[in-house]
């Protein structure tokens, strides 16, 4: 196959910063787990990515079946005894706590602004339906953005049931200390509140808090985006009222006492109609109500003029046609849409490497050095329209204090990307050098950011974006820059960019090794969204792998990273197809994945392998990073029982007038993978780790009691978990007894 200038172009190495003196790491031999990957994905995409819950679970996936929430149980104190039951059997293992729950603050909300509040408020259309269920149930999730006025129905709905009193709570806290510590009120609201990726909201914090409201007669509103940590749970989906009420409600309070035109007439002005007819946050509206009532007593007219994406893209406009404005501000509003909502010494680092690019292209000869002193920040965030605020940044080493810089508008940065890639071309080569620099920085935060950007781009335009960016990028020999376009191109696609289904296809079939890895890692992100395509992808993939890699896989599961290493392009090819359908295994479209890799145990050995690979991966996954419950058995314990007398299945075969249910399906994968003779050792293992983990664990023993019932379909069956039970009680090694064949399980 003939190359294409981007696969040329992929086998140079990226454009090092020009900088000179900074030294350039070496590529790391292996890819990140996909895994962590997305961890950091998730953690630093900026705010207009947020609320995408479906594009990867992260760490705390959404099983089907009702796995993450349905009823959870948690232990916070006191001796709790658990059985483990093999045979004739029983393991008993026992929990202590002697840490309590942290005592939570809380602050009452002012009474001047729920007053301010009820003479402007305007209930929505689930307003009713939100009090309904505030009523009977006591606590209420009212979902939604940030900007559809929810925090303010939240207060309302609390004075609708009587609540004089009521108090913010903080929304730093644990699920199972929410109302911990505060002071008693009829009113309580837990606003913004962001559910943790490995701690999420369930039933049980729910049930515990409608106990203890109902006890003193209170009732909780939580407000917080939608997202799969609270999709499972009786929530209210909030929507925003009516535009042109909101702001009818707001003008008629502002001139209840002043004379001025009626209302009606100030909503019928041009300004008003078009402001109307976007989708404006309920804050804005407010402010605009204020700049409408000052313009009908005839102040400061120009001011209905400043909301909306016209004067944003005006502003931008502005900012890069004036030829007085310094090219080094200008680098740093780039650099600054890069950077939003980040330290700012990140955008002024960025800045200033920028410049240098640019100057580059502006100048013919050597461009003149960076002066280490220029603009005070004060300087640079009022010509850039931004804020600095000082927040706690989440680093590897604990949160650290940080001055964040942000536009004061948040469309500014998306705007300003757009406008530069489109309407200044020749500024190309620069930005595209300097995100080629900035792809394989060591911060996840800048990498993310890069990859969020090139989505960005590539939406206003694809071609250029994937010959200088996506394109080398994606059959680089750096992984770093391999995973950089699978976040891209996941990005892109959130972003709306419609081909890229077909560039995952294209990807995925080319004949350069790290590119089908790429496309693999960029399906691991998609492939909630895409699950059959991604299945589709993960099987021919499978097709591809040779005997030599399938050998590395099995060894490296077995061994870990002490496996030798094949010698050969497409060495990561087989562990990258593992890592991607372990991610939609633990995905909202769980089901589906873990019926396909049933399907794959009575295919081809390249199948097969990948199949049972991935299911022992992800069985090694728990609630927490480090410790907690294993995800698949908390899947596997929720997930609805046979009916009684009815047969678990124990072959691949299911009968044809319905599927056979989850619980079976993980249950055949672990005799699959305890009687196979590559995987058995690894599935013993993760056996084992199970084992070990419940044995502070109570209610995992329980569920561990449940699955080695449905693993026992013979007698020796019983027999070899019994001695496995036997050997972690007594620190044995972790052997079994000869393997049933498989006909016996």
């Amino acid at each position: 196959m003939t190359a294409t200038p981007e696969q040329e172009a992929a086998q140079q190495p990226a454009d090092p910063d020009q900088d000179g003196a900074e030294l350039q790491e070496a590529p790391p031999e292996e890819p990140q787990n996909a895994w962590e990957a997305a961890q950091e994905l998730l953690e630093h995409v900026p705010d207009a990515f947020a609320g995408h819950g479906f594009l990867f679970a992260g760490g705390n996936p959404r099983f089907g079946g009702d796995l993450v929430g349905g009823d959870q149980h948690t232990v916070s104190g006191g001796q709790v005894h658990g059985d483990v039951v093999t045979g004739h059997k029983t393991t008993v293992y026992q929990l202590g706590s002697a840490f309590g729950a942290p005592l939570h603050a809380s602050g009452e909300v002012p009474l001047d602004e729920l007053a301010a509040l009820t003479s402007v408020f305007q209930p929505g259309p689930d307003f009713d339906d939100a009090i309904q269920q505030l009523r009977e149930q006591r606590v209420l999730i009212l979902t939604g953005r940030a900007d559809t006025g929810r925090r303010a129905a939240g207060l309302m709905l609390l004075r609708v049931m009587g609540a004089r009193q009521i108090r913010n709570l903080d929304p730093d806290v644990s699920p199972a200390a929410v109302l911990t510590g505060a002071e008693q009120a009829k009113g309580y609201l837990l606003a913004d509140y962001t559910t943790s990726r490995t701690r999420p909201l369930r039933r049980p914090d729910l049930d515990r808090l409608r106990e203890t409201l109902a006890k003193q007669d209170g009732y909780l509103v939580i407000t917080t985006i939608r997202s799969s940590a609270i999709r499972e749970l009786p929530s209210v989906d909030w929507q925003p009222p009516d535009p042109r009420d909101v702001l009818r409600k707001h003008l008629s309070a502002l001139l209840a006492h002043v004379s001025a035109p009626p209302v009606r007439e100030l909503l019928a002005l041009d300004p008003v109609q078009e402001l109307l007819a976007q989708n404006r946050p309920m804050r804005e509206l407010a402010e605009f109500a204020v700049a409408l009532s000052e313009y009908s007593l005839g102040t400061d007219p120009s001011n209905l003029a400043k909301f909306g994406q016209s004067i944003v893209q005006e502003q931008v406009g502005r900012w890069f046609g004036d030829q007085e404005l310094p090219l080094r501000e200008k680098a740093f509003l780039l650099s600054l849409a890069v950077f939003d909502h980040a330290p700012y010494t990140l955008a002024a680092e960025g800045a200033d490497k920028l410049f240098r690019r640019l100057e580059t292209i502006r100048t013919a000869g050597e461009p003149d050095g960076i002066p280490p002193f220029g603009s005070s920040i004060e300087e640079r965030m009022t010509l850039s329209r931004a804020e600095l605020t000082e927040e706690t940044e989440q680093t590897p080493w604990g949160p650290v204090p940080q001055r964040m810089a942000s536009f004061l508008d948040p469309r500014t940065s998306h705007t300003l990307l757009r406008e530069v890639w489109a309407s200044h071309p020749s500024a190309r080569p620069a930005i595209t050098g300097w995100l080629n620099a900035l792809a394989t920085d060591s911060r996840a935060l800048v990498r993310t950011r890069v990859a969020s950007a090139t989505a960005l781009l590539a939406s206003v335009d694809l071609s250029a974006t994937m010959s200088g960016l996506l394109g080398p990028w994606s059959g680089a020999k750096d992984f770093r820059l391999c995973v950089q376009a699978a976040n891209s191109l996941a990005l892109a696609y959130h972003a709306g960019t419609a081909a890229v289904p077909r560039i995952l296809r294209s990807w995925a079939a080319d004949d350069n090794a790290h590119r089908r890895w790429t496309a693999i890692r960029c399906y691991a992100l998609l492939g909630p969204l895409l699950p059959a395509q991604a299945l589709e992808a993960f099987a021919l993939a499978a097709d591809r792998l040779t005997a030599a890699e399938l050998d590395q896989l099995a060894a490296k599961l077995r061994l870990g990273s002490q496996a030798p290493a094949v010698d050969q392009p497409g060495r990561y090819q087989a562990l990258g197809l593992v890592e991607a359908a372990e991610l939609l295994l633990l995905s909202p479209e769980a089901e589906e994945a873990l019926r396909a890799l049933v399907r794959w145990l009575s295919g081809p050995a390249g199948l097969r392998q990948l199949a049972l690979a991935t299911f022992l991966t992800a069985a090694q996954r728990t609630e927490d990073t480090v410790v907690g419950r294993p995800l698949l058995l908390d899947w596997y314990a929720r997930s609805p029982r046979p009916e009684p007398g009815g047969v678990v299945s124990v072959t691949v075969l299911s009968a044809p007038e319905e599927p056979p249910p989850v619980r079976s399906l993980l249950a055949l994968l672990w005799r699959t993978a305890l009687t196979d003779r590559l995987y058995g050792t690894v599935a013993l293992g993760v056996l084992r780790g199970w084992l070990i983990g419940a044995t502070d664990q109570p209610e995992t023993n329980s569920r561990l009691t449940e699955l080695f019932d449905d693993l026992a379909v013979t007698e020796r069956d019983r027999q070899r978990l019994d001695h496995l039970v036997r050997t972690v009680r007594d620190g044995g090694p972790a052997t079994l007894p000869p393997a049933p064949s498989p006909s016996s399980g």
